[in-house]
């Protein structure tokens, strides 16, 4: 007998999935970069991009890994504590790209891969901005505004890369409801050409 899990245990599962997938990824990054370039300026994260990915897939829900991405990146860094409400908060303000969806439609965005790399640059510079508000807010000298935008801009890079890669591959950059619906209506089309 076939076990069937709830859309809501396979949103769980693959957020979880994501979540580790983007703790692993940051975790190698950084001790790759800090190993090979330790005396390097800028840094490279792929939370952006894999925000920008669980918000295709799940909308709002990207705010779990907006947060921890950012709670892990200062973690990683040994950051103090200002550092923390920065990164944590100061990523949320990538939820703003949702707007994008009514806008232009998810599988418009999907499927035209300027929109794709544009959606996932989007992400990432309202992550920039809302690290700026947090930092003008937190009474941070100017000089430290400057710091925390200028060291991340090679991720704008690494972001609009992986964008492009990601939206290649088939199911992964797809709104889960929808790619769920799809999957069932060809695997109901495969049954009824067989019998």
């Amino acid at each position: 007998m076939k076990q069937h899990i709830s859309f809501r245990q396979y949103r769980w599962i693959d957020l979880t999935i994501l979540l580790a997938v983007l703790a692993v990824s940051q975790y190698l990054i950084h001790h790759a970069c800090t190993f090979w370039y330790p005396e390097q300026l800028y840094v490279v994260s792929p939370v952006a991009a894999v925000t920008a990915l669980v918000m295709m897939r799940w909308n709002g829900y990207a705010a779990i890994h907006a947060l921890c991405g950012g709670l892990l990146f200062v973690a990683l860094a040994e950051g103090e504590g200002r550092q923390y409400l920065v990164y944590g908060l100061g990523n949320l303000a990538c939820l703003g790209a949702l707007v994008m969806f009514p806008i232009f439609g998810k599988e418009r965005i999907r499927n035209d891969s300027f929109l794709s790399v544009s959606f996932g640059v989007a992400v990432q510079l309202l992550m920039l901005l809302g690290r700026t508000a947090a930092v003008a807010a937190l009474g941070f000298p100017g000089e430290a505004l400057v710091g925390f935008i200028t060291t991340d801009i090679l991720s704008v890079l690494f972001t609009a890369f992986l964008m492009w890669i990601i939206r290649r591959i088939e199911g992964l950059f797809e709104d889960q409801k929808h790619y769920l619906l799809r999957v069932q209506a060809e695997q109901q089309t495969e049954r009824g050409v067989k019998h």
